[in-house]
């Protein structure tokens, strides 16, 4: 082991002390936070104030139980309260009103899959289908949506990295609800943008482009692109947050069906967690892996190195990066940019 990496793994125990331990290991403040979230509580007070016998008109329950539990928020900093009456603090009112606290949901969703992770470790059962994606619509729309509000403020930063000037055709592979294909469609007039999704969220896509008014330059396709072959014709091929979700041979698999579907001299756009060659770090990508542990059959975050090798076994040269997708310090993400032969 090299001194530097010696060195970064001390600088990593010495962030541990008794009062981390005690707060990692608590979940008391997050599940109190994300049943908030799921209520959509926020929203519901906006720029007023309600009582708890209020909030039992809206919710139902007992105002004793709604008593405590917005006196918790309180505590929090979340609320504030005034006499009988409650009201978000300026933070909440910006951050987790108005559908902003939709990134949470997918947290309130895979609750009570979290419960199980000591049964799959010791049966070392995986589930046999990705989810939620393919077995829970209203859950599967939850997480996209919540990826969505979380690329538009990524998509800013990633269109100056990409040098797609140049690029007419693009193909978003895996798109979610489409929101980096149409961001570079509406700030760059030239390009075409073909977007694939699951024919089970494929809805989702279609939604976004017609309510973006760009019917006419993006198109969805609902296919399952770890079955079927991707078109062709690309001078550019996304890959945003897909590599994971799969295990080693599905994935080199898909990244020799883009190589094919590109033309000369196409390129590659793999965004995604890179983790180190002991799979330890970033600890943001480690800890990610035990959620798809527990979400898929046999995804989890891979190694730079490992991501290098797929795409020069399917053809790919000139890789270049990894760099940051964006400096938010929500978005864990780099990106490599491979070039067609």
């Amino acid at each position: 082991m090299s001194d530097f990496m010696k060195r970064q793994r001390a600088v990593r125990s010495n962030r541990w002390d008794v009062e981390r331990l005690r707060s990692e290991a608590a979940y008391w403040r997050s599940r109190i936070l994300i049943t908030a979230a799921h209520l959509d509580l926020f929203s519901w007070i906006g720029k007023g104030e309600k009582s708890a016998r209020a909030v039992t008109a809206h919710w139902g329950g007992n105002p004793q139980c709604w008593e405590i539990f917005l006196n918790a928020l309180c505590g929090m900093g979340l609320m504030r309260k005034r006499g009988a009456k409650y009201a978000n603090t300026p933070f909440s009112l910006c951050h987790l009103s108005s559908g902003r606290a939709g990134f949470f949901l997918p947290g309130h969703d895979a609750w009570d899959i979290w419960g199980r992770l000591p049964q799959l470790l010791t049966a070392g059962r995986r589930p046999r289908t990705s989810q939620p994606f393919f077995t829970d619509r209203k859950k599967a729309e939850r997480l996209l949506l919540a990826l969505h509000l979380d690329a538009q403020q990524i998509a800013p930063y990633l269109i100056r990295r990409l040098s797609l000037s140049r690029c007419r055709t693009f193909l978003d592979v895996g798109a979610g609800c489409g929101t980096f294909a149409l961001h570079f469609c509406r700030h760059l007039p030239h390009l075409e943008a073909t977007l694939i999704e699951h024919p089970d969220t494929a809805y989702l896509a279609r939604r976004f482009v017609r309510e973006a008014g760009m019917a006419k330059r993006a198109r969805v396709i609902g296919v399952d692109f770890l079955r079927h072959p991707l078109s062709r014709g690309f001078d550019a091929v996304l890959l945003s947050n897909v590599l994971h979700g799969q295990g080693e041979d599905e994935n080199l698999s898909l990244l020799v069906k883009v190589y094919r579907s590109l033309n000369p001299k196409g390129r590659l756009i793999v965004r995604d967690v890179f983790m180190r060659r002991d799979r330890t770090d970033p600890e943001w990508g480690a800890l990610f892996s035990v959620l798809l542990l527990l979400h898929t059959p046999r995804g989890r975050c891979y190694t730079l190195d490992e991501i290098r090798g797929w795409l020069r076994q399917a053809g790919f040269s000139r890789i270049k990066g990894p760099f940051r997708s964006s400096p938010l310090s929500f978005d864990p993400d780099s990106v490599l940019i491979a070039e067609k032969k």
